[in-house]
């Protein structure tokens, strides 16, 4: 079903917003006029994008969160300067925060709030150009989303926005995506997504061949139905196809729920989301992604025995062809009964490879030393691990630890198959406590360097958990049916523990040992690596060793990674604080912060750094 709202958005004339630094450009008018020029975003553009742009999540269909502008380098990067600044509204009552990246394209910045409102920017100033305020159904206010309980819904988080041709494509918390004219903020079309039951979209959308492709956030509690992931077409937003994130009945993985009869069919399954923005295989027409835990958690209240493979496709990266969502390939790194979250960054990269990663927990025998692979590589999940696969079918190439974690013992290198640690098993036994050391990274991305071959990662030792099973045997209303009991010490030394990882060898060529984690993190042409840290830090680093080059104080936690662009030849890094993250707040509490650094109701800042001119 397709609607259209009467929204009509604000077109903001001279608007001064933030206080811009010494020597900013004086504020600008802007009229609809002056954007006679636009040029519609094309399929070239986005997958050989411009590096003075910044056209969608993460940079790029690879998912590097890499910059190409070499203009702010090692050499210089200590004269950066901070050019304007932008408060954002504090979220509504129970917003969970912003933890999206602005968007750049042409000088012009696009921006999603927390409080379902779009804004552009003159990307030079920060002034307005004008802003959309989306309103939620009246039929939605007195019931919650997530807990169907009667107080009101809030706006979600929402992880970003797409660009394609003239639109700005969004979703939003009553489940609808929708497109504005990236020059005036009209509304141009909207169509219904999800019945709201449970079921939300979460990444930032992606745009290629005309398809809008788009990852649900799934409750444990209160879902209807499966979890999924969709596309839409990007001139309408109505329904291409939909692709279930646990197997259908059709599906020869269906058995691993369990013996027939089925002890949780499909539409029972509870979670299951794969609530990241993909990365694009654009050669092979691949959408490559991760999926998260499932409900229940544990195997044996679901009637399996918790023995790879297990109730897929929980804890696994798929791929799919983008045409028809039909399933080209399976990798399955847990089967996830600790919430460990399998949906963070798959990064896209062409390298030779030659294993020898330290403490690894697998390396695929059959690899010949120094053979190119197309791989996709990250931390997929909250345990830290770092793991390289081939892009072309999933096989297995190497898996190592970055933080401590204690859920994974090993992976047969050739097939990838998983040993989970015995004393890190979750049971249906009401007396049993486990103790789970999982909190080694969460939504915040790493980054890819092309000049050093190297993924980047905030990586630390956060306290573990003790889980005891909230009754058995199961019941569809108890979610995720664990009680975490309590925090304990995580045995390593330090909690920030930052690092760079060689993708052809999984060595470390640096790491850091902190007190503060590093959060989101932007690689450069120049050869640095900008990230924030837990303590309200803003950091330049050399790529190579690590170093602290330059840094700032930020007027709080920023889990949101910065990005770069440039205008008229000037480049510019963006970075927002505070963040969106529960993460980020803990992480302060453990540093003995006092300052009421969270995610509810917190204003946001937008700050832009340049070096000076002339």
């Amino acid at each position: 079903m397709t609607g259209f709202r009467s929204v009509v958005p604000t077109l903001v004339i001279g608007l001064v917003i933030g206080l811009p630094a010494e020597g900013a450009a004086a504020p600008q008018d802007f009229t609809v006029a002056e954007q006679s020029s636009f040029r519609p975003i094309t399929e070239a553009m986005l997958g050989n994008p411009d590096p003075a742009d910044w056209l969608m999540w993460r940079g790029g269909y690879e998912g590097w969160g890499y910059s190409g502008l070499d203009q702010i380098s090692r050499e210089n990067v200590d004269d950066l300067r901070l050019i304007w600044t932008f408060q954002f509204a504090p979220g509504k009552p129970g917003s969970r925060g912003m933890q999206g990246e602005p968007l750049v394209y042409d000088g012009i910045m696009y921006v999603r709030h927390h409080n379902e409102r779009y804004t552009a920017h003159d990307a030079t100033t920060g002034d307005v150009i004008w802003e959309y305020d989306r309103p939620l159904p009246e039929e939605m206010m007195g019931w919650d989303v997530a807990t169907r309980a009667d107080w009101g819904v809030t706006p979600h988080r929402g992880r970003g926005m797409a660009l394609y041709a003239d639109k700005l494509i969004g979703h939003s918390t009553d489940g609808m995506i929708f497109a504005l004219d990236m020059r005036t903020g009209v509304l141009l079309w909207e169509n219904q997504m999800t019945d709201l039951a449970g079921q939300q979209p979460s990444g930032a959308p992606l745009v290629f061949d005309g398809r809008v492709f788009m990852g649900y956030d799934c409750h444990a509690d209160s879902s209807l139905g499966p979890c999924h992931f969709s596309a839409y077409d990007s001139e309408t937003g109505q329904l291409q196809w939909r692709w279930f994130t646990s197997p259908t009945r059709d599906d020869p993985m269906h058995s691993t729920w369990g013996a027939e009869p089925q002890v949780f069919p499909l539409e029972t399954r509870r979670n299951m989301s794969a609530w990241m923005t993909p990365s694009i295989d654009t050669e092979r027409g691949l959408l490559i992604f991760g999926i998260g835990s499932s409900a229940p958690q544990q195997p044996e209240l679901a009637g399996t025995d918790g023995q790879w493979p297990d109730r897929l496709y929980q804890g696994s990266t798929v791929a799919l062809d983008y045409r028809t969502g039909e399933l080209v390939w399976w990798a399955q790194h847990h089967t996830d009964m600790w919430n460990n979250d399998s949906v963070f960054d798959r990064i896209l990269v062409d390298s030779p490879v030659d294993p020898d990663p330290p403490g690894a927990l697998g390396v695929n025998p059959d690899v010949v030393p120094g053979e190119e692979r197309d791989l996709v590589v990250g931390s997929f999940s909250k345990d830290g691990i770092f793991y390289a696969y081939d892009r072309s079918d999933g096989t297995f190439i190497y898996a190592r630890p970055t933080g401590y974690q204690n859920v994974i013992d090993s992976y047969d290198g050739r097939t990838g198959a998983y040993r989970t640690n015995p004393e890190a098993l979750m049971t249906g036994d009401l007396d049993r406590e486990t103790t789970v050391c999982n909190d080694s990274r969460t939504v915040p991305q790493g980054a890819y360097s092309p000049l050093t071959n190297a993924y980047y990662i905030g990586a630390w030792n956060g306290p573990c958990s003790v889980i005891r099973a909230r009754s058995a045997p199961a019941r569809l209303e108890d979610g995720y049916n664990t009680r975490n009991m309590g925090r304990t010490a995580n045995p390593a030394p330090n909690l920030g523990q930052p690092e760079a990882i060689s993708v052809a060898t999984g060595q470390t060529l640096w790491r850091l040992e902190r007190d503060a984690p590093l959060y989101g993190m932007l690689t450069t042409g120049g050869g640095l690596l900008f990230a924030a840290d837990t303590n309200r830090r803003f950091y330049a680093m050399d790529q190579w060793t690590g170093e602290v080059l330059w840094q700032t104080i930020l007027n709080g936690v920023s889990d949101m990674a910065p990005i770069s662009f440039a205008v008229d030849g000037q480049q510019y890094v963006a970075v927002i604080s505070p963040g969106g993250s529960t993460g980020s707040s803990g992480h302060v509490r453990q540093l003995g912060a006092r300052s009421p650094i969270g995610p509810q109701g917190v204003g946001h800042t937008m700050f832009v750094f340049a070096l000076p001119e002339g």
